[in-house]
C-alpha cells in the first residue's frame, strides 16, 4: 500500500536496465541476424526496450517490456517481422502516454503542494507580523494591522496568479523542464521529468509570492504611482461600528490588492527568464574554435 502510494507520486523504483542481448530465451546468433536484416527496426526496438524499463508506472514497464520481448522471441522463431513492427508501434504510443502521465502528475503535485502550503505560510507570516514588533516594544495599530492584512491578501493573489499562468499556457509539461539547464536529459526520463516538474510547480508558486509582495511594496510605498490603492474607510479605527459604506470600501481595498497580486503572479514566467543567466547556454555551446576567434 505504501509502495503503491509512493510510486503513484514519484514513479516506479529504478531497477537494473537489461540489454536485449541479456534477455533469456533469444538465440544470440538469431539476434545478430535480425540486426543485420532490420537495423532500423532493431535500433528502435532496443531504444524502446530501454525506455520501457525506465517507464513511470510499473504496469507500463511490465506490459511494454513483456510485449516487446514476446514479439522479438516470435520473430526469432520465424514469425513475420510485421508482428515486431506492430509491437514497436504500440510500445512507442504507450511510452509517450506514460511520459505525459509522469509530467502531468508531477506538475499537478507541485502546484497542489504550493496551493496547500500557501494558507499555512499566510498564517505564519501573520503571526510573525503581530509578534515580532512586540519584541521591540511596539504594538501594531489599526492602520498597521490593515496594511499587514492587505499585504497577505496580495500575497495569496500572487500564488493564484502563478498557478493560473502555468495552466493557461501549458501544452506539453515537458516544455517547463526544457526551459532550464539539463532539461533535455530530464525530459526524456519520465521519473526525472516528474520530479523536475514537481519542483517546477512549487517554484512557480514561490515566484508568484515574491512578485506579489514586491508589487505591494512598490504600490503601497508610493514608488509606483501608476496605480492608486483605495483609501481606508474613515471610521475603520474609530470607536463605533463600521458603516455599510465603510464595509464596502474595505472589501474594495481587499479586492484591489488581491487582483494586484494575481496580476503579479501571472508574470512568473517573465521573472524566471530575468533570473536565468543569459550567457550560460551560449558559453556551454561555444567550442575552443569560438574562443580562439574571439581572442
Amino acid at each position: 500500500m505504501l509502495r503503491d502510494a509512493r510510486e503513484w507520486f514519484g514513479g516506479a523504483a529504478d531497477g537494473e536496465i537489461r540489454a536485449l542481448e541479456e534477455v533469456p530465451g533469444i538465440d544470440p546468433e538469431r539476434l545478430r541476424e535480425l540486426w543485420c536484416a532490420e537495423p532500423e527496426l532493431m535500433l528502435r526496438l532496443d531504444h524502446l526496450h530501454t525506455a520501457a524499463q525506465r517507464a513511470f508506472e510499473r504496469r507500463t514497464r511490465d506490459a511494454v517490456t513483456e510485449e516487446l520481448l514476446r514479439a522479438l522471441r516470435a520473430v526469432a522463431r520465424g514469425a513475420d517481422v510485421a508482428r515486431l513492427e506492430a509491437a514497436v508501434a504500440r510500445a512507442g504510443t504507450r511510452l509517450e502516454a506514460d511520459t505525459a502521465t509522469a509530467g502531468a502528475r508531477g506538475l499537478n503535485t507541485g502546484l497542489t503542494c504550493g496551493i496547500v502550503v500557501s494558507p499555512v505560510v499566510l498564517v505564519v507570516v501573520l503571526a510573525l507580523g503581530e509578534w515580532v514588533p512586540r519584541l521591540f516594544g511596539v504594538d501594531l495599530g489599526c492602520q498597521e494591522q490593515l496594511a499587514l492584512a492587505q499585504a497577505l491578501v496580495c500575497f495569496a493573489g500572487g500564488a493564484m496568479g502563478a498557478v493560473f499562468s502555468v495552466i493557461i499556457r501549458l501544452r506539453d509539461p515537458r516544455q517547463l523542464v526544457l526551459e532550464g539547464p539539463g532539461g533535455a536529459d530530464r525530459a526524456t526520463d519520465p521519473v526525472q521529468l516528474s520530479r523536475a516538474l514537481r519542483q517546477e510547480g512549487w517554484y512557480r508558486v514561490v515566484v508568484g509570492w515574491f512578485l506579489a509582495t514586491a508589487l505591494y511594496l512598490l504600490v503601497g510605498g508610493g514608488i509606483l504611482t501608476v496605480l492608486t490603492p483605495p483609501a481606508a474607510p474613515a471610521g475603520l479605527c474609530g470607536p463605533g461600528p463600521l458603516s455599510a459604506d465603510g464595509h464596502g470600501a474595505l472589501a474594495k481595498a481587499w479586492f484591489f490588492w488581491g487582483a494586484l497580486g494575481f496580476l503579479a503572479g501571472l508574470n512568473e514566467r517573465w521573472a524566471r527568464g530575468l533570473l536565468r543567466h543569459p550567457s550560460g547556454p551560449r558559453d556551454e555551446a561555444a567550442g575552443p574554435g569560438d574562443d580562439a576567434r574571439r581572442s
